[in-house]
């Protein structure tokens, strides 16, 4: 990969870094010393946090389609514009309504133009013949999104408060949005007077429809193994730290499956490779039942820290096998989607299921079940190669 390429794909790197960091990540470190401060309502903040993730789900295809036809450039200024203006005028709110519409803005506005969906598919148009390992390279950054973020933000409140750390947070955010749109250089772009067949179009195809349905499964158990990981540690006998220790061990061990991907992927080839990294994370899912100790705590956190950051970074890549790359923005955004609403639901069945049972064994059967599922419909298809 030359240099321009790989300048092009580190601002990615810290668009997906500070996308998903300044607000994402961070707001869990601002809730307590908000709600101190303000006395505002904490299922008042969480629930407009919720619903600016919703949103900047369902914004996720449009963005996407969007993407194919301007490029990233206007669609990184925009970004930078209203997320940083929202954060600061959101800094200063004095009630709880203001502070919820600004950084509920913020917060869609981000993650429907700053997460993956976008990134990736720019990644792929920056080095169109090297896919691979420009997303390799560019989840390894994101990978530090939380490392980064989570300290910087605690840090700042103790030393600034809130309201100036969340404008430091949209100024970042803002400066890392529009360097990126000035130094990122898409080597392909989308035909833009090419007509589209559309997301409904694309799902005509098996191994489109299988693809689609892995990811969703894949979504509910990702879900529920990063809500339950936690509780299910604790329940299987490991004290609280201990099992807060692995759950973040987990989430360092995604590297494992970022930092040798563009190696797996020529060894075993994009759908084989994604097959591996769900297989991974349903072994964690096994794992889990019986990690009350130490060693198994241990392998769980490997298992599915691989196979979660591996699935991160093959879904964009294999995306890229299956669909045309003219509309891959808007395919990925179909798949953010279907990834955010499964992603929820998941939690949101188990937790149900716990509550009339009384007993939270459904956790592990949804997450198990669903990974299973997900296999099998990619080992159903066949190897694909899109129309480019």
């Amino acid at each position: 990969m030359n240099r321009r390429r790989i300048i092009s794909i580190s601002a990615l790197g810290l668009v997906a870094i500070a996308a998903y960091g300044a607000w994402f990540y961070s707001f869990g470190v601002l809730l307590d010393p908000i709600i101190v401060d303000t006395g505002w309502s904490e299922t008042g903040l969480t629930a407009g946090f919720g619903v600016g993730m919703a949103v900047g789900g369902v914004l996720a295809l449009p963005a996407g389609r969007l993407l194919d036809h301007v490029g990233s450039r206007p669609m990184f200024l925009f970004a930078a514009v209203v997320s940083t203006s929202a954060l600061w005028v959101g800094a200063s709110a004095t009630s709880l309504m203001p502070f919820l519409v600004m950084t509920g803005l913020a917060n869609a506005t981000l993650s429907a133009l700053g997460f993956y969906h976008i990134t990736q598919t720019t990644a792929v148009r920056v080095a169109p013949d090297e896919p691979a390992k420009a997303i390799a390279l560019l989840t390894i950054y994101g990978a530090f999104a939380s490392a980064i973020f989570l300290p910087l933000a605690a840090y700042l409140v103790e030393t600034s408060g809130w309201r100036t750390t969340t404008r430091v947070l949209g100024l970042i955010v803002g400066v890392v949005l529009a360097v990126a749109a000035v130094v990122v250089k898409e080597e392909e772009r989308a035909d833009r007077t090419l007509v589209r067949a559309g997301v409904r179009a694309g799902l005509r195809d098996p191994t489109v429809r299988k693809f689609s349905a892995a990811v969703a499964l894949s979504g509910v158990m990702a879900g529920v193994l990063l809500v339950y990981q936690v509780p299910l540690m604790t329940a299987a006998g490991l004290p609280l730290a201990t099992a807060s220790w692995f759950a973040g061990a987990r989430g360092a061990a995604q590297l494992t499956g970022r930092l040798p991907l563009a190696f797996i992927v020529r060894r075993l080839g994009e759908r084989r490779s994604l097959i591996l990294a769900y297989s991974s994370s349903a072994i964690g899912v096994v794992l889990l039942a019986f990690s009350g100790n130490v060693l198994v705590a241990s392998a769980f956190a490997l298992a599915a820290g691989f196979g979660i950051g591996a699935a991160s970074a093959l879904q964009g890549i294999y995306a890229d096998v299956v669909f045309d790359r003219s509309e891959l923005g808007a395919m990925m955004g179909f798949l953010t989607l279907l990834g955010g609403l499964s992603g929820a639901a998941g939690p949101a069945a188990a937790g149900a299921l716990a509550d009339i049972t009384g007993t939270r064994i459904w956790a592990l059967v949804i997450a198990g079940v669903s990974g299973v599922a997900a296999v099998g419909l990619l080992r159903a298809s066949r190897d694909h190669t899109a129309v480019p």
